[in-house]
């Protein structure tokens, strides 16, 4: 998926499906963490940017925040 795909994909999405790919991009970009031109921290950015947009900051937190307690989430969002 391309960037602009990914930018029109979740600014058509309600809260709930921006919260899962949101949860998607951390999982991607903490798995890719050693690699600094992974598309995958772009999408990330792209993401806070349409929560942001949104006024919806806390979205994003509470995403970052469930990966980062609970790891085991990533296997399943992935699969």
């Amino acid at each position: 998926m391309t960037l602009d795909e990914f930018r029109d994909l979740i600014e058509d999405s309600p809260d709930r499906e921006l919260f899962q790919e949101v949860q998607k991009c951390v999982c991607k970009s903490l798995a890719q963490a050693e690699d600094p031109a992974s598309e995958s921290h772009n999408m990330l950015d792209l993401a806070y940017a349409e929560c942001t947009r949104r006024g919806k900051e806390r979205l994003y937190d509470k995403a970052y925040e469930t990966v980062c307690r609970k790891p085991h989430v990533c296997k399943v969002l992935l699969a």
